[in-house]
């Protein structure tokens, strides 16, 4: 009987006393395992953020790409810029070590051109692109994806390739002044057409007012000289001044158009001191309109035309005249001056 009731203790005090050890057991057990990563905790993914892994996985490191892959686990791109001023963009490219990362340039967005390039090595596997763009087209552009290729360090093959996300972009123009200090500038002032014309004729009145006075000063000085210097009868200075000039060897040198020259300049000087008519710069056309008013010259109207016609030959279509030509023309001026003289002169003579 009391030994019955000794194992019966025995098995009572085993019964209630097992779990207790057992739960000691593992909670040793578990004090002296290494610490794992719950299946909640969170993994690094491509592109630099941290996402939730999914219920049920395992402990993660961050994402490495695989043997002979290339991926871009950031880009920074600003959202404005302004038009011809330069801006900076980054990208972070991760690959596997041992290879080379390098920036395709076809693939670069139009519109915005490259004008620096940084390349910096953050690790082994990782290489950071600092590139400077000037854009020149305003408003918004899209900044389109660029591309950046792995290659073996030995022979530069390319084994892989990725782009960056496009982006759109605000070009704004440049403000060089301060908009509260500009001014509108007046625009031009445009005379109506009336008065355009009305300054016109005005200059044109001056111009020929001053040129006529010109004139007027230059004849009026010529005829002082020519009083003030011989006070004698006008055919009398006539006749000598032919004589002079059939002594001033003119003709004899073949100075034809000198020698003829010279005697219409006697007769003119002849109409200027007999008649009081200006005829100084009178063509041959008009000097004979001007004698066929004047009743002296009527009986030698014929002569005077023939003698006009054969200067103008030699004056200006440098026709050589003859001597007996040259003759008859003197003739015809020294007839001229003294059948036109006064009378009295005429008897005296």
């Amino acid at each position: 009987m009391k030994k019955t009731l000794l194992l019966f203790s025995i098995y009572l005090f085993m019964l209630i006393s097992w779990p207790a050890t057992a739960a000691a057991q593992q909670a040793h057990a578990d004090a002296q395992a290494p610490a794992q990563i719950p299946a909640e905790a969170s993994a690094y993914t491509p592109g630099g953020n941290l996402a939730q892994a999914a219920p049920g996985a395992g402990s993660t490191a961050p994402n490495a790409p695989k043997a002979g892959q290339i991926d871009i686990i950031a880009q920074d791109i600003p959202p404005q810029a302004h038009f011809a001023a330069p801006f900076d963009v980054r990208f972070e490219v991760a690959h596997e070590p041992g290879y080379i990362t390098e920036l395709n340039k076809t693939s670069l967005p139009q519109g915005f051109e490259l004008t620096a390039e940084k390349v910096e090595k953050l690790s082994p596997g990782t290489s950071a692109y600092q590139l400077t763009f000037l854009p020149f087209t305003l408003g918004v552009s899209t900044f389109t994806a660029v591309t950046f290729e792995l290659k073996e360090q030995a022979g530069g093959k390319t084994l892989a390739s990725v782009s960056s996300e496009p982006k759109n972009l605000d070009v704004q123009p440049v403000n060089y002044f301060n908009e509260k200090t500009l001014r509108d500038i007046r625009p031009p002032y445009i005379p109506s057409s009336w008065l355009i014309w009305l300054l016109c004729l005005v200059v044109l009145g001056l111009i020929i007012y001053f040129a006529r006075k010109f004139y007027q000063d230059i004849r009026n000085r010529r005829r002082t000289i020519l009083q003030t210097q011989d006070n004698r009868p006008p055919d009398v200075i006539a006749l000598s001044k032919i004589e002079a000039l059939l002594q001033s060897g003119l003709w004899e040198k073949a100075q034809y158009k000198m020698f003829y020259i010279e005697l219409g300049d006697i007769l003119r000087e002849y109409f200027w001191r007999r008649f009081h008519q200006d005829v100084s710069s009178d063509t041959s056309s008009e000097l004979l309109r001007r004698a066929r008013k004047i009743t002296q010259l009527a009986p030698l109207f014929s002569k005077m035309r023939e003698y006009l016609n054969s200067a103008d030959l030699v004056k200006f279509a440098k026709v050589v005249p003859s001597q007996d030509t040259m003759q008859q023309d003197v003739n015809t001026v020294r007839e001229i001056v003294r059948e036109t003289s006064p009378r009295e002169l005429k008897e005296a003579r």
